[in-house]
């Protein structure tokens, strides 16, 4: 590596360093000064444990705060390379450096090569990010802010839940993290959705290795006709009902956001789940091809920025820093509406925006004067 390269990608990871610092302790302050009530309100709740009021209120800063900058870096990563390339150039033009380089001989193209390259592997650097961070934090980034300092979701109810069988399934309460519901009720129906057999148990856990609820307490009343009452037949213990209804499948239905949080592997094992409606398999199949669109995306938003800020002469950085944001903001923020749109085939939305970005950013390159 020359001694350029190595000048200009110091030069872009610094910059690229402090726009994360900036950009995390801003939503951090505007974040906490808004619900500064409900972290304090937490902070005394674990006030026992920690030592000390000030010291819970901190940990449960952390707790939150923590998973969701994981969570913001990976989303944002590629606007901030591009932040980062446009304060880097933008450096060097205004000490006159690009003049000194380009009088040597060197072309505006190999001065964008160390950014460009630098720019790659921080967007790759999101993908272990999103596939080994991100998802053992799943059932804490859905929390809401008054949930604060709880290790996942507040438990939630379960209503008429249909797994793959037809049988429609209720709670009154189902935790995530312990894999657990409480009054449970299920019902069974037959192919014209008239109930067959009701279950009833005082809680019901999910075995993972056996794909079963357990249920404690489980009993079965039988239906035989339409006018019989289930409970005048008198029940038989059941202690188990077999389902692929399994607790992620549930909270993915309660939690839209958790499928996004999921590794590609998970994602897969998830996909095949015959509880899952065919609109929800498609939508898993969408966000699994999207993470390797997001990717190319940020790389191909780079190219998009570069030919604002390359140029022979300096010039007025600041017009050609609003040009160059509003084309890569509106490129990214249509990016991730066009990998929503629905109706097509869930591979063809998700790469949707590389057919649409590659030729654009290629005609923006060629008109760079080197």
């Amino acid at each position: 590596m020359k001694t350029l390269d190595r000048y200009i990608i110091k030069q872009f990871l610094q910059n690229y360093v402090i726009l994360c610092v900036v950009l995390s302790g801003l939503y951090v302050l505007v974040d906490l000064i808004v619900d500064l009530d409900e972290f304090l309100k937490a902070g005394r709740e674990h006030a026992d444990r920690m030592g000390g009021v000030l010291a819970g209120t901190a940990w449960v800063m952390a707790d939150y705060y923590g998973p969701v900058l994981l969570l913001i870096f990976s989303a944002m990563s590629g606007l901030l390379v591009v932040a980062a390339m446009g304060f880097t150039i933008a450096q060097l033009q205004r000490t006159r450096e690009i003049t000194a380089i380009l009088a040597s001989g060197i072309s505006l193209y190999r001065i964008a090569a160390p950014v460009l390259i630098a720019g790659f592997a921080i967007n790759l650097l999101v993908l272990p990010v999103q596939e080994l961070a991100i998802p053992p934090l799943a059932e804490k980034l859905v929390r809401s802010k008054s949930q604060v300092g709880q290790p996942t979701i507040t438990e939630k109810p379960v209503h008429y839940a249909k797994d793959e069988s037809g049988a429609l399934i209720s709670a009154s309460s189902f935790s995530a993290d312990r894999g657990s519901m409480k009054d449970v009720r299920i019902i069974e129906r037959d192919e014209t959705g008239r109930q067959m057999r009701l279950i009833l148990a005082d809680d019901a856990t999910w075995s993972e290795g056996k794909g079963v609820w357990l249920l404690d307490g489980g009993e079965a009343f039988r239906t035989v006709r339409s006018d019989t009452l289930p409970e005048a037949l008198g029940g038989e213990p059941v202690d188990r009902y077999r389902t692929e209804l399994s607790p992620q499948v549930l909270i993915t239905r309660q939690a839209a956001l958790y499928v996004r949080l999921q590794s590609i592997s998970q994602l897969q094992a998830m996909r095949s789940n015959s509880a899952l409606t065919p609109e929800q398999r498609g939508q898993i199949t969408q966000v699994m091809w999207g993470r390797f669109t997001t990717l190319v995306m940020g790389v191909l938003i780079l190219l998009m920025g570069l030919p604002y800020f390359l140029t022979r002469m300096p010039g007025n950085m600041l017009i050609s820093s609003a040009k160059a944001a509003s084309i890569t903001i509106g490129a990214w923020s249509a990016g991730l509406v066009l990998m929503q749109i629905g109706g097509l085939n869930p591979i063809t939305t998700a790469l949707l925006p590389i057919v649409l970005y590659v030729p654009i950013s290629f005609y923006l390159n060629s008109t760079i004067k080197t």
